[in-house]
């Protein structure tokens, strides 16, 4: 694995909460539209043009807007597709279950009737760079490349409780007080690590591991969370943990110009 810097290393903002990331109000530069898919109604992004589908997943709590700015740079280059899970923005909640394994599953059934076919090149923020994770692992066939913004590993929790660190996940009450799918999505991911474990592994696609250095943790716990996305970065034969100085865990947002930079660089070389 390479561990790299990035360039930009002014701008530190504040910790999303315990890296959940849930954020509102995002301007779009894109324009979504509600389209029916499999009988739900499926609030998606399609832009840009190639060979190429560049696939963005959004963190727990989000709909599709915070990729907005990373996903316009991107489109100049390539064809991108995003989207807001169900019970989020516009799309039609699920009766499915919410945990990892069913997310990518809808998530590929998704982009096959919408007529994009693989590889993909994948990309998550927060629970959803995880997601995305899994997607990749359990269908590197389907992959072209893979990156990751600041994923939440799947064993940070067990791994911070283990050290008797604090911080290592959201209390009980806060949780009980969030929207029913983002309950359902917090308590799904407890099952990620046995459904990652349970795959194949990376393939030989690209795999970059964005990672930010400011969440506003207690140093152990900051030290912990770089380490094991350094390790996840490991896993992949073409691994790379970039990380991003004084930055916060919204890159997709803080640092939008710098994370499509990072995808366009993992772009099929057609498509550069």
């Amino acid at each position: 694995m390479n561990t790299s810097a990035h360039p930009n290393t002014q701008r530190t903002g504040a910790a999303a909460l315990l890296t959940f990331a849930a954020l509102t109000g995002c301007g779009t530069n894109l324009a979504p539209t509600v389209e029916q898919v499999s009988g739900r109604a499926v609030e998606l992004v399609e832009a840009g043009a190639g060979q190429a589908t560049v696939v963005f997943e959004s963190g727990l709590g989000n709909d599709w807007s915070p990729w907005d700015q990373v996903a316009t740079e991107v489109a100049a280059e390539a064809r991108v597709f995003a989207y807001s899970r169900p019970g989020y923005g516009r799309s039609e909640p699920s009766t499915d279950p919410r945990d990892a394994a069913h997310i990518v599953e809808d998530l590929r059934s998704l982009l096959l009737a919408r007529g994009y076919a693989p590889p993909y090149v994948l990309v998550g923020h927060s629970f959803g760079g995880t997601y995305m994770e899994l997607f990749a692992k359990k269908h590197p066939e389907e992959v072209a490349a893979l990156v990751m913004v600041e994923p939440r590993h799947r064993d940070f929790t067990q791994a911070c409780e283990a050290a008797a660190l604090p911080g290592c996940g959201i209390p009980a009450p806060v949780v009980a007080s969030l929207p029913a799918v983002q309950i359902a999505e917090y308590e799904g991911f407890a099952q990620i690590s046995q459904e990652i474990s349970a795959s194949q592994g990376f393939g030989p696609h690209p795999v970059r591991v964005l990672t930010a250095t400011a969440h506003g943790f207690a140093p152990e716990v900051e030290a912990l969370w770089q380490s094991m996305l350094g390790k996840l970065a490991d896993e992949a034969v073409d691994g790379d943990q970039v990380l991003f100085p004084g930055a916060n865990h919204n890159l997709e947002i803080d640092r939008a110009h710098e994370v499509a930079e990072v995808i366009k660089g993992v772009l099929p070389r057609s498509e550069r």
